[in-house]
């Protein structure tokens, strides 16, 4: 496909062909172009591939009508929406079928954008999440309610309410209205998002990392216990800092041990973004004694699967339900930290307990964050407070050099 850069007088110049559609290739924003049918009309067009690795093709404008310099400005938007998981495609076709004079409850809308937005983009976990504050906390405050009709009151009364028993949960209420708002004026039965920027009770970031003496507590429970299946799992929690769905939800086809490689699809991450990270030497250890278990037809524990159905499973942690693969791990979890003496400790703090072991030895956030995941430096800055000791002792040994400042 040849590229270049596009030019107004190069667009001028463009000569309609004889039939069909031509397209002339942007070399500065790929996947940028102009389209130009056999009647001469010209417009600007953006292709890109969103969530799923589907293609998208979109008009961004009419050349007649849009100037170059901000339609490439729309390009770039359109093309970072997309790279954020985002089809922007999908939104303007699920607007155009949306019929302008309805004016739905919110029960209603918000059923439908569960299951024509949530269900879509989001994993089934969020789908779970939403669902249960719409359940609990919309419906039964302001369900009856039409959108159009909602106020700011009515926002800053359910939030009140919720909040007697559930302050945290009164918040996410709040957030699921809003993003059910948002859709509503992307479909155009909304001018202004009522819900956006409410006010929120105040949230205390809980940190909670395991010592050192803990973790050899667990490692030794987690030897001891007969549902090795669940005590790998914890295994590769602490040692890769993953989320507990991305390693129970891990495919033997993501993984490359010979090269100490995981690479998370992006349909199975928080970011929406393919993840690839380095496993250590004891995480490659622990996955390849599942294959090699797997490849002989075992299982470290014994389950009502039988060897067929075991033999060429996709998964890394085989299940019963209807996911194919392990979904919870909460019952083990407080089993074996009860076992160990560890108190007050979720399994996501595993993955905290990660990050605090990589700055406490000296990583950089960047690094830390990388290996997480995470796409703002900014989440990664709740660890930055752990690297007091590293940089204590870096200062010391500077002034070990110098002589301590002596004359």
């Amino acid at each position: 496909m040849a590229r270049v850069r596009l030019t107004k007088s190069l667009v001028d110049d463009l000569q309609p062909p004889a039939k069909g559609q031509a397209f002339l290739w942007d070399s500065e924003i790929p996947g940028f172009a102009v389209r130009i049918t056999p009647t001469g009309v010209k417009a600007w067009i953006v292709q890109m591939q969103v969530r799923g690795g589907k293609e998208r093709r979109m008009t961004v404008g009419l050349c007649s009508k849009l100037p170059l310099d901000k339609a490439r400005i729309e390009a770039r938007k359109l093309i970072a929406n997309a790279d954020l998981g985002r089809d922007v495609a999908q939104e303007r076709q699920e607007a155009r079928q949306v019929k302008p004079e309805a004016n739905p409850t919110v029960e209603d809308f918000a059923q439908r954008w569960l299951d024509e937005v949530v269900a879509r983009r989001n994993r089934a976990s969020t789908l779970k999440l939403r669902r249960l504050l719409v359940k609990n906390h919309l419906v039964p405050h302001i369900g009856a309610k039409r959108i159009a009709e909602l106020t700011r009151k009515d926002v800053e009364d359910l939030h009140h309410k919720v909040s007697g028993k559930y302050p945290i949960a009164a918040n996410r209420a709040v957030s699921t209205l809003s993003a059910i708002l948002a859709t509503a004026m992307r479909w155009g039965l909304l001018e202004r998002n009522v819900a956006l920027n409410a006010h929120r009770n105040a949230e205390e970031g809980r940190e909670r990392y395991l010592t050192h003496d803990e973790i050899k507590a667990l490692a030794k429970a987690l030897d001891e216990s007969p549902a090795q299946d669940s005590a790998d799992v914890v295994r590769l929690l602490l040692l890769t800092g993953a989320r507990v769905g991305e390693v129970m939800g891990m495919r033997w086809e993501q993984l490359d041990l010979e090269a100490g490689v995981w690479t998370k699809p992006a349909a199975t991450t928080k970011q929406n973004r393919i993840h690839r990270v380095p496993l250590s030497p004891p995480a490659v250890d622990v996955l390849s004694k599942r294959q090699d278990a797997a490849k002989e037809g075992k299982r470290p524990t014994s389950t009502k699967l039988d060897r067929g159905a075991r033999e060429g499973n996709p998964w890394v942690f085989p299940g019963e339900g209807k996911a194919g693969h392990m979904t919870s791990v909460r019952v083990f979890w407080s089993a074996v930290c009860k076992r160990a003496g560890i108190k007050e400790a979720r399994i996501h703090d595993l993955r905290h307990t990660f990050a605090s072991l990589l700055v406490s030895a000296g990583e950089s956030l960047p690094i830390v964050g990388a290996l997480l995941g995470h796409t703002q430096a900014k989440t990664t800055s709740r660890y930055a407070h752990l690297l007091d000791d590293p940089l204590r002792a870096a200062m010391a040994r500077v002034g070990e050099i110098t002589g301590g400042g002596k004359r």
